[in-house]
């Protein structure tokens, strides 16, 4: 198979040339893949499931070893649940199930929770429900170890114009400050009107008290919030989608990278990712959801979903010392009528950072089953394929290692963790209510 390689100069730290070579003789990481768990595929109708289904969520690993990870669906009201898995006995135990909601779309702890769960001190974690929650809205939350569950944050209805304090819809993951505070997003909602009418989004905050604080509101012109991640100089960097003040007759606007001070002062625009064209391709690539990983002081690396030169994204270097550039680090390449590549397409995921400074994560698309890849971008440039997901069944939409990965990768010493959305176990209703896996990939010679 040929290795496309994005090849880095010793300067590229700063000032980045990027250049281009195909090998065909590179020998990737050896690699063995596990799956750890196949969730359960929803009832057709109800989408319902005992011990939840679709984990569309990154996991984390808690202090006792074990993983804990979220599923968007399933569960006994199909609104999703925090699970545990013991990797010695490869137990899996529900710990919450989100309950049901009524015809308003309301319920007292949450739906769909959302990117992922972080890690926090004292044996808790800290996550996000998109839905659900007293107004529909979303909401924050904690749980132990032990299975507390906590509401931290419920956000507020919307006006009849779609506004609110606080804001719609929190996504992406929490990040944990330098100050011990949680930093968090919504994609909308908010005070002042965006693309969409449920406003641009908000940039909050929850301090040790459990006091919430809304830090910015997004404008049009920077687009609707998206992610954070906090650097090494103690700006909150981040991601924000589609930039405008009114809907365009074309693409949408492909999104900027921002910066802030933790109280929200100081909002910059750091770059402005270049407009796509019809067929959703550009040089730069469009559409950054997730938190961006530095990988050296003032160096930033992060995923764009879409754009690119073949419209299937990228991933992208952004550094302080060359402000107002972006370099691409791997282009996805196109794909074929089936949906096939050898390299994958959408990475829809954050980067992990290895201590070799290896980026790893997946894109939920391509590779040469058409179910997304694993793969790792080393710091010298070369781009690996470490694994491609399996064919699914026509009609069951099952298999060994699940499909569609996303939400990226956990890396613990030699091991990635992940999910993928579907695959896994079947259903009677096809691949949308596969019920998707959790798996292990553990890299032989790291």
């Amino acid at each position: 198979m040929t290795k496309v390689y994005a090849c880095f100069s010793a300067a590229a730290l700063t000032v980045a040339c990027l250049c281009l070579v195909a090998r065909a003789d590179a020998q990737a990481d050896e690699t063995t893949f596990s799956t750890l768990y196949k969730f359960e595929a929803p009832a057709a109708t109800t989408f319902t499931s005992a011990l939840g289904s679709h984990p569309d969520t990154t996991p984390a690993l808690g202090p006792d070893g074990a993983i804990y990870g979220m599923t968007s669906g399933g569960g006994q009201y199909g609104n999703g649940v925090i699970y545990r898995f013991d990797r010695e006995d490869h137990q899996y135990t529900v710990m919450h199930t989100f309950s049901a909601m009524d015809a308003n779309g309301d319920n007292a702890d949450g739906a769909s929770p959302g990117d992922g769960l972080t890690t926090g001190p004292n044996r808790v974690f800290y996550g996000m429900a998109i839905l659900g929650g007293p107004n529909g809205n979303g909401t924050v939350f904690k749980i132990t170890t032990s299975g507390e569950f906590t509401v931290l944050h419920a956000f507020s209805a919307l006006d009849a114009n779609g506004h609110n304090q606080d804001g719609k819809w929190p996504l992406r993951n929490i990040i944990i400050g330098n100050d011990g505070n949680l930093y968090g997003t919504t994609r909308t909602g908010g005070q002042n009107d965006c693309l969409f009418t449920h406003g641009c989004g908000v940039a909050w905050t929850i301090d040790g008290s459990d006091n919430f604080t809304v830090i910015h509101q997004f404008i049009a012109d920077e687009g609707h919030a998206a992610s954070l991640t906090q650097g090494i100089d103690g700006y909150l960097y981040g991601c924000a989608v589609w930039p405008a003040t009114s809907l365009p007759p074309g693409p949408l606007p492909s999104g900027i990278l921002y910066r802030m001070e933790t109280s929200g002062q100081n909002f910059q625009t750091l770059y402005s990712f270049s407009q796509t064209n019809a067929s959703g391709e550009n040089k730069d690539g469009a559409d950054c959801y997730e938190p961006l990983v530095e990988a050296r002081p003032g160096v930033f690396y992060g995923g764009a979903i879409h754009g690119g030169t073949n419209g299937n994204g990228v991933v992208f270097r952004y550094s302080l010392w060359n402000p107002g550039d972006v370099k691409v680090g791997h282009d996805f390449s196109a794909m074929n009528s089936t949906g096939q590549n050898w390299d994958g397409a959408y990475p829809n995921g954050p980067l992990a950072l290895g201590p070799d400074g290896t980026l790893y994560s997946t894109a939920n698309g391509g590779g040469a089953k058409g179910n997304g890849v694993i793969y790792g971008l080393r710091e010298d440039g070369q781009f690996e394929v470490l694994h491609a997901f399996s064919a699914t069944n026509a009609t069951t939409g099952a298999n060994h290692d699940g499909a569609f990965p996303d939400n990226g990768l956990i890396l613990e010493a030699n091991r990635l963790i992940g999910i993928a959305i579907y695959g896994g176990n079947g259903s009677p209703a096809g691949y949308n209510d596969s019920g998707g896996t959790l798996y292990e990939l553990t890299l032989d010679d790291f």
